[in-house]
C-alpha cells in the first residue's frame, strides 16, 4: 500500500510542478505580448502571488500525504464514516 501512496504523490508532485512551471510560462508570454502591444508593464506581483499559493499548496499537500500515509487505514474509515453521515441526512425543504 506503501509503495501506491507513494507513487499516487509522485504524480500529484509531478501535476503541481507542470502547473507552477505553466503559470511562469503564461505569465512570461503575456508579458511579452503586453509590453509589445501596449508598451505597459506586467503586473508580476500577482502573478508572484499566484506562483506562491500553488507552493505552498503543494507544501501542504506533502505534508497532508506523508500524515495519511503513516496511518491511511485510520484516516480511511474515519473519511468513509463521515462522507456516509453528509450523504445520509435528511434534506430540508425549506418553503
Amino acid at each position: 500500500m506503501y509503495s501506491i501512496l507513494s507513487g499516487i504523490q509522485g504524480l500529484v508532485n509531478l501535476l503541481f510542478f507542470v502547473a507552477i512551471v505553466g503559470t511562469i510560462g503564461v505569465s512570461w508570454v503575456f508579458a511579452d505580448r503586453l509590453h509589445k502591444r501596449h508598451n505597459a508593464d506586467f503586473p508580476w506581483g500577482k502573478a508572484l502571488a499566484i506562483i506562491g499559493i500553488e507552493v505552498l499548496t503543494m507544501i501542504a499537500f506533502n505534508i497532508f500525504f506523508e500524515i495519511f500515509k503513516a496511518n491511511w487505514l485510520w484516516i480511511s474509515i474515519v473519511g468513509i464514516i463521515v462522507i456516509f453521515i453528509i450523504l445520509s441526512r435528511k434534506k430540508r425543504k425549506y418553503v
